[in-house]
């Protein structure tokens, strides 16, 4: 017992200096991201019209990240979470491509978020990390998600819920515990690094809360609802963007997809507003302190830029983009709710997170970190009710879940003896019940359209 004890305090030894090491290195990383595209987007601002050239830099930025060391292609979250689940390493070749790309492609126009660079860098450094120290691949595992938590933490300014975000999000239905010390060492270590460094985070505490009642938490419980069906939208247009641009670079070449794809931003960006191009900071910031919408459909607007982006050969994190939209969804529900707009478009961030990504959990502390305790109640009901109404779906597909999480027990098979999987919507021999007819209609004219689908960027 005394044994079993002192291996125990020694492992949590251990971890604390290897988590504070894989902080401070990722720290440094955040802030130099931070900092360059800060530079890049300040000399963009410079140049009118600037989006213009989209079509050729979304092009550029495909070439150079699917046509040149073609195996390297772990530069996005979704494809850093499958590589951790998998307990399988990530190359440094990727970590340079999701670091200097996405900087073009934000600077460029496109609509992208400057998370998922610093966190697929965590994961890919501290990968180098742990085969430096010959790591097993459990503790390498253990390495990658603490560079996750570290990446998400120091570049959002959330040391607890970042690192609570990159253990939740592995595995919906099951929080890596062992994990969570170092995890939470890394994350809060980072952040403190590229606070020192000068990195600025939005912080916007809630001055107006309503006093708690029958009437307003029945409206909590309406927004949670709306802001569910909000990130179940924009998870359905990625994906029928992604089926569109794939067909037009199968039918032509990856250079007509591509250049399609910027005209589509040119035009939302001249006709309607370049707010939505971008990063976006100011579309998130404006609602957060209270001030008029420029459009009530404007969470709309950038659903469709991000996943045209994408669609089209962007590189970039999908977090930010989701802050956008919920705020801006929030905001414009406020009118018809009858509720402070500030206060129900922080709700709206962290909510539309929580059902887009399935990570309830880490979603309301997030609420606390970056607009006061005050609004923890309404931002935690929120949260769960998005992240119900979601069910099985999420912007990222290599997300693992368990049958005993608590969304869908219908279409768990009953007899199978696994516990956890790609979700349903994603395997082909299954169709949840929940699914329109018009769903599956679609669904069959992808395949029809597109017969021996390859991956979009391997034609030219």
């Amino acid at each position: 017992m005394l044994s079993e004890h002192r291996n125990n305090v020694l492992n949590i030894i251990k971890w604390f200096f290897l988590a504070t090491g894989v902080g401070c290195v990722i720290g440094v990383f955040d802030a130099a991201f931070l900092k360059a595209l800060d530079a890049s987007i300040a000399l963009r601002n410079q140049v009118p019209l600037f989006y213009l050239g989209l079509p050729f830099a979304l092009y550029l930025v495909a070439v150079l990240s699917r046509q040149i060391a073609k195996k390297d292609k772990d530069f996005s979250t979704d494809a850093v979470l499958h590589k951790i689940n998998a307990y399988e390493s990530i190359s440094l070749v990727s970590v340079i491509k999701g670091f200097v790309l996405s900087i073009v492609t934000m600077a460029t126009g496109g609509s992208a978020g400057k998370e998922a660079p610093c966190a697929d860098t965590g994961a890919g450094v501290s990968a180098v990390l742990a085969k430096i120290l010959c790591m097993n691949p459990a503790d390498r595992r253990k390495m990658m998600i603490c560079g996750v938590s570290a990446g998400f933490a120091g570049v959002f300014g959330v040391p607890i819920s970042g690192a609570l975000f990159g253990l939740e999000v592995l595995w919906v239905g099951h929080i890596f515990y062992e994990v969570m010390f170092p995890a939470l060492v890394a994350g809060i270590t980072a952040f403190q690094v590229t606070s020192y460094l000068g990195v600025n985070y939005i912080y916007h505490p809630i001055h107006f809360v309503p006093v708690f009642s029958e009437q307003f938490f029945l409206k909590m419980i309406i927004s949670g609802m709306f802001f569910g069906l909000v990130a179940l939208l924009f998870i359905e247009i990625i994906k029928f963007m992604r089926v569109v641009f794939r067909y037009i670079a199968l039918r032509t070449r990856m250079f007509w997809a591509c250049f399609i794809g910027g005209l589509v931003l040119i035009a939302v960006g001249h006709f309607i507003s370049p707010l939505y191009l971008g990063l976006g900071a100011a579309g998130i910031d404006g609602p957060l302190s209270g001030q008029p919408l420029d459009s009530p459909f404007g969470f709309l607007y950038k659903m469709i830029t991000t996943a045209v982006t994408f669609a089209a050969g962007g590189i970039g994190g999908i977090v930010t983009p989701i802050f956008f939209v919920g705020a801006q969804a929030g905001a414009m529900l406020a009118d018809f709710m009858n509720v402070d707009p500030a206060t129900l478009a922080a709700l709206g961030l962290v909510a539309v997170l929580a059902g887009a990504a399935n990570t309830p959990l880490a979603a309301s502390i997030m609420a606390i970190e970056l607009f006061g305790p005050a609004i923890a109640p309404y931002a935690t009901v929120a949260c769960v009710i998005s992240f119900l109404v979601t069910g099985q779906q999420s912007v990222y597909p290599s997300q693992r879940i368990s049958w005993d999480s608590g969304k869908d027990l219908e279409s768990a098979p009953r007899a199978e003896s696994a516990k956890f999987g790609r979700r349903a919507s994603d395997r082909q021999s299954k169709i949840r019940a929940r699914k329109t007819l018009l769903k599956k209609a679609f669904k069959e004219m992808t395949r029809h359209l597109i017969p021996n689908a390859k991956n979009f960027d391997e034609k030219k």
